[in-house]
This record gives C-alpha cells, structure tokens and sequence, in this order.
C-alpha cells in the first residue's frame, strides 16, 4: 500500500489524547495538534517502511506497566500488563488496518 497525505492527516486527528504515552514519545496531543505540520514527513516514513519492510528501531520499543485491576495491592496477580506503543507506530497499524480492512 502506499498511504497519502490526506489518510495519515485523518489518523493523526482522529488520535485519542486520553490514553498513555510511551515514555521518551511524541505525547499524542502533540501530534494531534500539529497534524498538519506532521502529516507529509510522517506519510514519507510510513510510505518508506512499507517499501522497505522496516519499521523503525524506536517505534519497536515497547514498554509494559502494571496496572492494578482490584484486590490485594500487594499480589501481583491482581495486575495486568499494558503495553505502551509509540504513537507514531499506532497512526501506521491504523493506515494499514484501514488499508486492508476492505479485503478481510
């Protein structure tokens, strides 16, 4: 696939600035609110990856914190993993999930 300009504009505002950030990350509502600005470069890296097969190496870091469901406090049984993704890598599975959700 090759994504435009104009898809990765709608991923960006469409972005949900409520949840986590993964650390050292572009904070979302960064990315929201400057989607114009950000939009071409980030269409050329998505458009590159795709090509080249190759994600790159930060947005593959990812960083898993205990969240605490109910219970004891002091059992970890009574956490769950999250997983906190750079949000650069959610806008491209959310052109691709787009870009190929017409064919599933």
């Amino acid at each position: 696939p090759s994504f435009t300009v104009e898809q990765v504009t709608s991923e960006l505002r469409n972005k949900n600035t409520n949840k986590a950030n993964a650390p050292n990350d572009i904070p979302s509502f960064v990315l929201k609110n400057c989607s114009q600005q950000i939009a071409k470069p980030l269409t050329q890296i998505f458009n590159a990856s795709i090509r080249l097969s190759k994600v790159p190496t930060q947005w593959k870091n990812v960083n898993v914190v205990p969240v605490f469901k109910k219970g004891d406090k002091s059992d970890v049984q009574n956490y769950r993993p999250i997983s906190l993704l750079p949000c650069s890598s959610k806008v491209l599975e959310r052109c691709i999930v787009n870009h190929i959700y017409p064919y599933v």
